[in-house]
């Protein structure tokens, strides 16, 4: 698609290039919708400008602003999301045995009994509009999380990813977002820390609620493998290309570990997968959250003890 300048991303600071040293990590920031703007872009980036190892161990290397008509355009949330919304569409369909079994013994109710709903259906039978199921407040423990999936107790329903309908109609083509990558050896589980400081800058400057998560402000790489997610869909460059798999630093570390493109897109695509631990007990799990915060060497060994994967019947 041939696109006017108005229609491209905004790049104010051009991506590098991908790093070969293994020991920096790149982490993608994105602003939701509801709190972009350029008050909260600069109270961000003031906390990482003010932290001591700025510029050393710590750097911004790409920033950009994406228009809602490219994001739509590219589909870009819906193949961020591809899993959760195949839940949200699927329902119990798509749930394995094994999510099946850790449900019946949270809820301490039989799977097959119970009315496990995705989310969109859940909107025309409790007569709600997208924010308004997003917003129910349910005890904490009416909530399951499992296999990069949420499960939430809406009244006698069990409502599979309540969140996807109201990202989707966030959304829009009035909806610009800021796209921030940072470079960095101190780790993902340090930008985590470094995460908590941004929302308590943004509460205490009065831009948001003192109340509300870091995720519903901002979202950030939390690991290796959805540092590359979040690159196939927001990393872009002044034409308006997007990045490519082997422009991304740790696919190409995978690559380089003797891992094939295509097969990182599968893991992508289908990440609910057997893993084998270290003490030899094998378990369920969901790539992305499997790795958060590892470092790359952490995330392929646990990739290299994948034993089965979980395929979804596409329709």
């Amino acid at each position: 698609m041939k696109r006017t300048p108005a229609d491209r991303p905004q790049v104010l600071i051009p991506y590098p290039g991908p790093s070969d040293d293994a020991h920096e990590q790149d982490v993608f920031v994105y602003l939701r919708p509801e709190s972009n703007g350029v008050l909260v872009e600069s109270t961000m980036l003031k906390v990482v400008e003010h932290h001591p190892d700025y510029k050393q161990k710590l750097k911004l290397v790409y920033l950009a602003n994406m228009p809602g008509k490219y994001i739509l355009d590219e589909h870009i949330i819906e193949n961020h999301y591809q899993l959760k919304l195949y839940f949200a569409v699927h329902g119990p369909k798509a749930f394995t045995p094994a999510m099946a079994e850790r449900f019946t013994a949270y809820f301490d109710t039989p799977f097959e009994a119970a009315d496990v709903v995705g989310s969109f259906e859940a909107l025309k039978r409790l007569h709600m509009r997208p924010d308004d199921l997003f917003r129910v407040w349910v005890p904490a423990n009416r909530m399951l999380a499992m296999n990069g999936q949420t499960v939430k107790l809406v009244h006698d329903m069990y409502v599979v990813n309540y969140d996807m309908p109201a990202i989707l109609h966030k959304n829009n083509r009035n909806t610009d977002i800021a796209v921030m990558m940072f470079r960095t050896s101190l780790g993902f589980a340090h930008f985590k820390v470094l995460a908590g400081e941004m929302a308590n800058a943004l509460a205490e400057a009065g831009l948001v609620d003192e109340r509300t998560p870091p995720s519903r402000l901002f979202h950030y790489s939390k690991g290796p493998f959805e540092h590359i997610l979040d690159g196939l869909g927001y990393l872009c460059f002044p034409d308006g290309r997007r990045a490519e798999m082997h422009e991304l630093s740790y696919a190409r570390y995978l690559h380089a570990h003797g891992l094939g493109y295509d097969d990182i897109y599968t893991l992508l695509r289908n990440p609910i997968a057997c893993f084998e631990r270290a003490d030899g007990v094998s378990v369920e799990e969901d790539l992305l959250a499997y790795t958060m915060f590892d470092s790359y060497q952490e995330a392929l060994s646990k990739v290299q003890r994948m034993r089965s994967q979980y395929y979804r019947q596409h329709s």
